[in-house]
């Protein structure tokens, strides 16, 4: 059956989101949103420490600067590939937002003179333009990601547009200049390199010099979003203009936010949080002690291991390329109970122990992993269901298998109207088979911190404990979390304390 395309007129997109968000107030944003949010800060700069503890990061800083250095453009850059580096960042429905909002926030905090509330609307702002964006983009091609340079575009002009009180003429210059041009990352250089970090710091020094240009008067184009030739039908499969500004003050993204304790990919974070389980059933494993590893996934886990273990040096290729190899991760947890920064340094990269272990592992897809997985909100769900029949016209939607995929994607119902009770179901089972006979079996549907009622509970905990974990101080992390409460000195102090304390 052919696809429908009945979507709205070009209606200029761009200019009713940069009209939303510069009118947004504190008062707008429902409570749990804003906890949310500060939530997010709190766990970007953890994940911003983090990696300026590791060795790339400390090439990065010797190459731009330090994270908390007085020029705002050129630390943006530097949190905004810091925040990235290990894939210690937040995710959201649409993927990874704190790169740009939240670190372009925390830059002009003190030259802006922005209070706590100002900087949690910018960075809720932010969220909700490059969420949305995104979103209207998420039926394309599977593993953009962190390399989805228009999220990251999006982010950071948003962020600086509301954090000066643009005027309106510059939030549609700033940002139809800003996505004017959008860089392509090569995914086997990411892959095969140190790219990683790049791919989002230059997109936010990008955004920044086009907010700059707006500020000086130079025009974008107001109608770039618009029409099937535009940004979004250049970039999509499947033609979604609804996404950018349907609920718009109704539907919150940032209520999709899901904080990582393993520094991975998100469709990695069951498995590992499985092996954890395994490890502290059994105790330590070494190579010698393990017949064989199997994980069952969802087809995203399965695609995600694919791109790793497909190339002859798999996990052992780069950094990036361990961060994101779910077998590497895996023998690290089963071998040591948890998952580190500083098990993605080089030298922990060649252990051979590590290797050996993870050599024993396979992925497999699970039918029903993935269907537990796009009926949830995150990260298909919503994606399908504001689709609807659009959806046909997505080939990606083969890989899901299965028969009648027109009935079962109208079966998961209507887009849902709000995030109040977002969820996120990217489970994993795991089966460890023992040199003894023995086989240990886990499974986790949720893992902790990823979206869901669990998560909207406990955000604020976990995000402290990630935050001193990385040598933060417990009451920084409490200003942190109180950011409403403090005026634009207190702000700015506390900002420049959690980036900088030992």
């Amino acid at each position: 059956m052919t696809a429908t395309t009945d979507v709205a007129p070009p209606s200029a997109l761009l200019d009713e989101l940069a009209s939303w968000a510069a009118a947004l107030r504190w008062s707008d944003i429902p409570p749990a949103t804003r906890e949310l949010a500060q939530s997010q800060i709190l766990s970007n700069i953890a994940a911003v420490r983090a990696s300026a503890r590791h060795p790339l990061g400390r090439r990065l800083v010797a190459a731009f600067g330090p994270p908390d250095q007085r020029d705002p453009k050129s630390a943006a850059f530097v949190l905004a590939a810091l925040a990235i580096l290990l894939d210690y960042d937040e995710v959201s429905y649409v993927g990874h937002l704190s790169a740009s909002g939240a670190n372009v926030v925390i830059a002009y905090a003190a030259e802006l003179g922005l209070s706590g509330r100002d900087a949690v609307t910018a960075v809720v702002a932010a969220n909700e333009c490059a969420a949305r964006v995104t979103a209207a983009t998420i039926l394309g091609p599977f593993f953009r990601g962190q390399t989805n340079t228009h999220c990251h575009l999006v982010g950071a002009a948003v962020a600086l547009l509301k954090a000066r009180n643009a005027s309106h003429e510059e939030w549609v210059s700033g940002l139809g200049l800003a996505l004017g041009i959008l860089p392509t990352p090569v995914h086997d250089a990411v892959l095969g390199s140190d790219l990683k970090a790049l791919t989002a710091a230059a997109p936010v020094r990008m955004a920044l010099d086009a907010c700059d240009a707006a500020a000086a008067g130079l025009t974008g184009n107001a109608t770039l979003l618009d029409g099937p030739d535009g940004l979004l039908g250049q970039l999509s499969t499947v033609y979604m203009p609804d996404a950018v500004v349907s609920g718009l003050g109704e539907r919150w993204h940032t209520d999709t936010l899901a904080f990582k304790r393993f520094p991975a990919s998100a469709y990695a974070q069951a498995a590992l949080e499985c092996a954890e389980r395994v490890h502290g059933a059994v105790g330590p494993l070494e190579p010698s002690d393990v017949t064989r590893v199997r994980v069952f996934g969802s087809v995203l886990t399965w695609l995600l291991d694919q791109k790793v273990s497909s190339h002859p040096d798999g996990h052992a290729r780069s950094v990036t390329a361990a961060n994101f190899s779910l077998r590497y991760g895996m023998a690290v947890v089963l071998r040591t109970g948890t998952l580190r920064p500083s098990d993605l340094t080089p030298d922990a990269i060649a252990d051979r122990e590590s290797a050996n272990l993870a050599a024993n592992v396979v992925v497999e897809h699970d039918m029903e992993l993935s269907e537990k997985m796009v009926r949830a909100t995150s990260p298909l769900g919503q994606a399908l269901r504001q689709a609807g029949r659009r959806a046909l016209d997505w080939p990606e939607l083969i890989a899901l298998g299965g028969d009648d995929l027109e009935g079962r994607l109208l079966d998961l119902g209507p887009a849902e109207e709000t995030f109040e009770n977002a969820t996120m179901s990217i489970g994993a089972r795991v089966e460890v088979t023992l040199a003894d006979g023995r086989v240990v079996i886990e499974t986790c549907d949720v893992p902790t911190g990823m979206t869901g009622s669990d998560t909207r509970e406990t955000h604020r905990r976990l995000v402290v404990d990630k935050f001193v974990g990385t040598g933060g101080s417990a009451d920084t992390a409490a200003l942190l979390g109180s950011l409403e409460l403090l005026d634009p000195t207190s702000t700015a102090d506390v900002l420049a304390a959690a980036l900088g304390e030992s």
